[in-house]
């Protein structure tokens, strides 16, 4: 009896070693796929070239852009000017003034992505900008023969409506996007091996519970 007491006690302490090792395994496959989750854009400007207000002293400035969206691969290839602003999970403009418009101090409802993408996912056509709410008076915006924008092929941030105010401007003068994050083919295969990892630990705590 007291020899079957101990060979069950040991063969549980086993089955916790593989419980712990199992847990560490699936937090790894979930931080790496939440880490490939997503497919971020970085945009560079052109130096702004028309200035109004505290933009005329200091600088250099220049629109800087990142936007993170949950299409990933081929959802991103050959898009006509689409609309994809329901994807996007985070996104950040700045033009090196100190104005910063981003999804933690304006919420995503007030930024608006619309693109035309190539083979490869890179962004050929764009409206991309960011606003305060309710009246828009600051807003940040780039565009690239648009068919939406007022100010077609335009970059400029400012602080009050119509360039009236605090503003940086340049037109006719795109900058360029890069792809930050490429999707990796294998996060669907790590989903589906964290969620078998998940079965086998809830049947291995079953086991040490009978």
């Amino acid at each position: 009896m007291k020899a079957t007491t101990t060979k069950n006690h040991i063969s549980k302490l086993r089955v916790i070693r593989v419980i712990s090792f199992a847990s560490c395994v699936l937090t790894a496959l979930n931080l790496v796929s939440s880490a490939i989750a997503g497919t971020t854009y970085i945009y560079t400007g052109n130096i702004y070239n028309q200035l109004g207000g505290t933009y005329q002293s200091g600088g250099p400035y220049a629109l800087s852009i990142e936007f993170t969206t949950t299409l990933m691969g081929p959802a991103l290839n050959n898009l006509a000017f689409s609309d994809i602003t329901t994807t996007v999970t985070s996104y950040s403009f700045t033009d090196g003034s100190g104005l910063t418009l981003n999804d933690n101090n304006n919420g995503i409802p007030n930024v608006e992505i619309e693109v035309a993408t190539g083979a490869s996912g890179n962004i050929l056509r764009w409206f991309v900008g960011a606003y305060t709410s309710p009246s828009a008076t600051t807003q940040m915006q780039s565009n690239w023969q648009s068919p939406t924008s007022f100010i077609p092929g335009a970059d400029f941030s400012e602080t009050t409506p119509n360039l009236a105010g605090d503003y940086g401007f340049v037109e006719g003068d795109p900058g360029t996007w890069h792809i930050a994050t490429v999707p990796e083919p294998g996060a669907l295969f790590l989903g589906g091996l964290g969620s078998g990892l998940l079965l086998l630990l809830k049947s291995l705590r079953r086991a040490i519970r009978d």
